[in-house]
């Protein structure tokens, strides 16, 4: 099994963790604390130690006290996912979802969202594409929070899953441009298939 899978199964093992404890104090508390842990760095905030560190395979956990990038990956996207996640009831409107929710999916059906606003592609387009200049993980985390926010407010899931495998190929130079080529296909695959039904309706 390749790293990026072994990523991608551990943070999609906490999420469904979270999501079975959702309703419980205890999930409850760790949501909460995922959240509070949005805009730190890995290793900053002990009451974090246990929800990301847990089951953690050892290959992933730093031997120098400088996260690594399997460390950097688990933490952002579990913290992002507890933001996402917040004020929504997880068993009928889970902001994870497994399927193609990639963020350029994801950033594509926001900017369909904003009826008569005909700018909304064109902001949504830039912040693809400031993601995509992002040159560290504190970098690109800080502007995936702003986008998370804004999925939130229209209730717009995300495969967190495939976001992970995502953030740990952006931290390669080799893979990162490969990554930024599928949000943006994916930002406009979807444009495609919107005009396709388009032009079916004009013709019936």
């Amino acid at each position: 099994m390749s790293k990026k899978s072994e990523v991608q199964n551990f943070v999609s093992k906490k999420i469904y963790l979270l999501q079975a404890e959702a309703g419980l104090g205890s999930g409850k508390a760790m949501m909460a604390n995922l959240r509070r842990g949005i805009g730190h760095e890995p290793g900053e905030m002990p009451q974090l130690f246990g929800i990301i560190l847990s089951d953690m395979p050892e290959a992933f956990i730093s031997k120098s006290g400088i996260a690594t990038k399997e460390e950097w990956v688990c933490y952002t996207a579990l913290t992002l996912y507890a933001l996402h996640q917040q004020g929504y009831d997880v068993a009928n409107m889970p902001m994870h979802e497994n399927g193609k929710f990639s963020i350029g999916t994801a950033l594509r059906r926001l900017s369909s969202t904003y009826e008569g606003d005909s700018n909304a592609e064109v902001r949504m387009l830039q912040r693809l594409q400031t993601l995509a200049t992002s040159v560290d993980m504190k970098e690109l985390t800080h502007h995936l929070r702003g986008i998370v926010q804004l999925l939130k407010s229209k209730a717009i899931p995300l495969n967190y899953e495939m976001l992970a495998g995502d953030l740990y190929e952006m931290q390669f130079p080799e893979s990162k441009k490969q990554v930024c080529l599928r949000w943006g296909q994916d930002f406009y695959r979807i444009v495609q298939k919107e005009e396709n039904k388009n032009e079916k309706r004009d013709l019936i």
